[in-house]
């Protein structure tokens, strides 16, 4: 396609000539590649790739290599260092709008390389290792809470072996996703008052931020655990020396024992269990679960104590009084009633039997009447029996009621008052001090047993207030029955006694209350005492205290010694035979 063109060179004078002098106008065909368009002149305009301060030195560089400062066109960065061909490459600053920067080195425009990093908002600060804009290798950070992490990084999280210090703990070990994991090893500051850190230290292995796995933790009580976990948790076969000094070996779960010891029990054949005045007893006691079953538990403290029943005292009485500065509080009893303590020991007793033969077979004839009166009173629950007075019956409380008023040192016959021959049971003078035996030491149990062997029951301290209490009761009940004699326990055995005799004090009698009351300051007195055992593990184990056992003691007068027979001349009839048929020949000689 083509295109025609009328070129006038000089108009004017082409005007002026005449037809005859005008030249012939050629015209001629021009190509598209021959025709050019006019030259357009236009200002040009030039980008800003840096921004013009006094300071910079070198702009943005020409063809993009150099020393350089940039920034780009959304205004957030800022890029100042160096380039190559256009590119962020060598060592130079990255500065973001909200206040976070890297410093370090760049390549071929990526953050790569070693370099420093400053997070706004977190305060946080990483110096070590980056790949293409990410911490990644060998780097440390730091926390505004002065926390640390010394480790490996990958993709911007703590992954491989590390070290984690913070103001309650340091861990060093293995991290995969920014959570503890796999070995590690973890130390705990000291107790806080607030209870942030306890002190403990534990090695072993983690997962997902939690101690799962074989591991050791050492508290800082002094408790040792080698077992397994499980989520934070001892759970499976596992060794705990609590620093009680129990040691349980054995199946965990959940972080307690699979067996754990619920109660104590008290091995008795027989309840209540009876013993004798003076002689010893043994004591076996058992760690228990719901079950029933023995807990092995190794070095539960166990202790053993005794109690006699509690009496109110009586509203307006020294003992009352005196009530509100008594620091043993009664202990609550299975029985239906409240003790308080009594004295329990190992140390050996002597028994002091009667010194004569004849005075033993009376006491224990005595002693036996008494004995069999004693349970009959106890299956009939303890009424008391009417006992029908006669006349031999009056004579018999006015001779025992005279004679206990000379025992008590007063005559009526005129002769004065006779200061007594014995001290009453109970009583002291204020000078004199009784030292209190020694308790009956605390046992540690073995494969879940404990066993307290010897052990008595101990004599009353001076001034016991459950047996004063107990005093002052009887004396009310005498004294508000003055119109008739009043016979209590004891003089109504005695009675019995002289009953069956006709009425005659007899000799047993006498004996046997001098004999109670010698018994009394050497022995515990004669009635029902409770055992008590209780867990005293401290501190507790895994701060539970197992449920204690009472069991009924009956204490008895001592058995009497059997008299031994003395063996005569057995009789020889042969020899008798012989000796006289040999008389009778004399005769007839």
């Amino acid at each position: 396609m083509t295109s025609v063109l009328a070129l006038y060179r000089n108009h004017d004078a082409l005007m002026n000539m005449s037809s005859n002098q005008q030249p012939t106008l050629i015209l001629r065909r021009l190509s598209v590649d021959e025709y050019v368009l006019p030259k357009i002149h236009t200002k040009k305009i030039k980008r800003v790739n840096s921004e013009r301060k006094p300071f910079s030195v070198n702009p943005f560089p020409k063809l993009g290599t150099g020393h350089g400062v940039y920034v780009f066109e959304n205004q957030y960065f800022r890029y100042e260092g160096e380039w190559v061909k256009g590119k962020k490459h060598g060592f130079g600053k990255l500065l973001l709008k909200d206040g976070t920067y890297y410093e370090g080195q760049f390549n071929q425009g990526e953050i790569t390389g070693t370099g420093f990093k400053f997070f706004s908002e977190t305060k946080c600060k990483y110096k070590g290792q980056f790949l293409k804009g990410e911490m990644h290798g060998r780097g440390i950070m730091e926390f505004p809470d002065s926390s640390e992490y010394e480790g490996n990084f990958v993709h911007n999280r703590k992954n491989g072996y590390g070290v984690m210090r913070t103001p309650l703990t340091q861990y060093d070990g293995g991290y995969q996703g920014n959570m503890r994991h796999g070995e590690g090893r973890m130390v705990y500051a000291p107790m806080r008052y607030d209870k942030t850190s306890n002190g403990d230290r534990y090695e072993g292995y983690w997962v997902a931020d939690k101690r799962h796995g074989p591991g050791v933790l050492h508290c800082a009580d002094g408790s040792i655990f080698d077992g397994n976990f499980d989520n934070d948790e001892f759970h499976g076969h596992g060794l705990y020396r609590h620093i009680s000094g129990v040691i349980y070996d054995g199946m965990w779960l959940k972080g307690f024992p699979a067996k754990m010891a619920s109660k104590l029990h008290i091995v008795v054949e027989n309840t209540p269990m009876v013993i004798r005045q003076g002689t010893p007893f043994t004591i076996t006691v058992q760690c228990l679960n719901d079950e029933n079953d023995v807990v092995g538990d190794e070095g539960r403290e166990i202790q053993i104590t005794a109690g006699f029943k509690y009496y109110q005292p009586s509203k307006g009485s020294a003992l009352f009084d005196m009530i509100e500065d008594v620091e043993d509080k009664p202990i609550d009893t299975p029985f239906g009633y409240q003790v308080v303590h009594y004295p329990l020991t190992n140390q050996e007793q002597e028994n002091d039997g009667p010194s004569e033969e004849d005075e033993e077979q009376e006491l224990s004839q005595s002693q036996t009447q008494l004995d069999l009166k004693e349970d009959e009173d106890e299956n009939q629950n303890n009424k008391e029996e009417e006992i029908k007075e006669g006349e031999d019956g009056e004579k018999l409380a006015e001779n025992e009621k005279q004679d206990d008023e000379k025992e008590d040192g007063v005559d009526n016959s005129g002769g004065g008052v006779e200061e007594p021959d014995e001290i009453p049971n109970n009583t002291t003078t204020e000078t004199e001090s009784v030292p209190l035996p020694p308790p009956v030491p605390n046992c540690r149990s073995e494969e879940g047993v404990c066993v307290w062997n010897e052990v008595y029951l101990a004599p009353a301290p001076p001034m016991y207030r459950p047996f004063v209490a107990m005093e002052e009761a009887e004396n009310d009940k005498k004294s508000s029955s003055r119109g008739k004699p009043a016979i209590n326990k004891d003089d109504r055995r005695s009675s019995i006694g002289n009953i069956d005799r006709r009425g005659s004090v007899n000799k047993v009698d006498k004996m046997r209350r001098q004999k109670e009351k010698a018994l009394e300051e050497k022995y515990a007195k004669t009635g029902e005492y409770v055992l008590m055992v209780h867990d005293v593990t401290n501190p507790p184990f895994l701060g539970r205290t197992i449920e204690p056992a009472f069991l009924l003691l009956k204490l008895k007068r001592p058995e009497a010694k059997k008299r031994a027979k003395k063996e005569g001349k057995k009789w020889d009839t042969s020899q008798h035979i012989r000796r006289s048929m040999v008389a009778t020949e004399g005769l007839e000689d």
